[in-house]
């Protein structure tokens, strides 16, 4: 009965003839929401942006890549684990059924900020090409706003036109896609970026580097854990 009430798309709607592979998840947090968690960036500790190296793991500053500032938040605080509790109920669910895929666990979440002043910008690059990133299954882009222009997500190897969420609108997509971020040229961009993968993947990054934790994701953690 709900699909029978819902509107139709009308007869002349467009066809799609080109798509990255990616899931849209419109509306995953609310606007009053997002606009807290700008205003968590505006009075956190911001990093600049960095970018996993090809030397041993090491992250590097590169500038001529990526320009944003993140502000990181910590797994176990209570506005992250407010954001696992959404995505539990609203985006593990819908990756699974598109991806048939179980997420279990996700690297730190960090809420980032493209500055037009900047012309900020992160150029073509895809997410797990170097052994700290190899585990890496799944990219996350959560808008917070909307107020700006530019900086909309952008998969070249595909075509077709770029992808801008809504406010509180999230793409999820493969890391081994490549894909940038276009320069901001009016405002300032802010989104939630993350990092999705299950048990195999996790038990293969501690073994190759068990010096940092990660976060079951799929239900209420009282601890950042990784396999013994």
């Amino acid at each position: 009965a709900r699909l029978d009430a819902m509107p139709r798309a009308a007869a002349t709607a467009a066809i799609v003839r080109h798509q990255a592979p990616v899931l849209t998840v419109p509306g995953l947090l609310a606007p009053e929401h997002c606009a807290r968690l700008i205003a968590l960036w505006e009075g956190g500790d911001r990093v600049e942006g960095r970018v996993d190296g090809d030397r041993g793991g090491r992250r590097l500053l590169k500038a001529d890549v990526k320009v944003r500032d993140d502000v990181f938040l910590p797994d176990l605080e209570p506005p992250t684990q407010e954001i696992f509790a959404i995505f539990r109920a609203r985006l593990l669910p819908e990756i699974e059924k598109a991806f048939h895929f179980a997420v279990t666990r996700v690297e730190t979440l960090r809420i980032g900020c493209y500055d037009g002043a900047r012309r900020g910008y992160f150029a073509a690059h895809r997410d797990n090409t170097v052994p700290s990133t190899l585990h890496r299954r799944f990219a996350m882009s959560l808008n917070l706003n909307a107020d700006y222009d530019g900086g909309a997500l952008r998969f070249p190897e595909y075509g077709g036109p770029p992808y801008k969420p809504d406010t509180g609108g999230a793409v999820i997509f493969s890391c081994a896609l490549l894909h940038e971020a276009m320069p901001v040229t009016r405002g300032r961009r802010f989104g939630i970026f993350g990092f999705f993968f299950g048990e195999a993947e996790e038990a293969a990054r501690y073994a190759r580097n068990p010096s940092f934790s990660t976060t079951r994701i799929d239900r209420p953690v009282t601890a950042a854990s990784s396999p013994p």
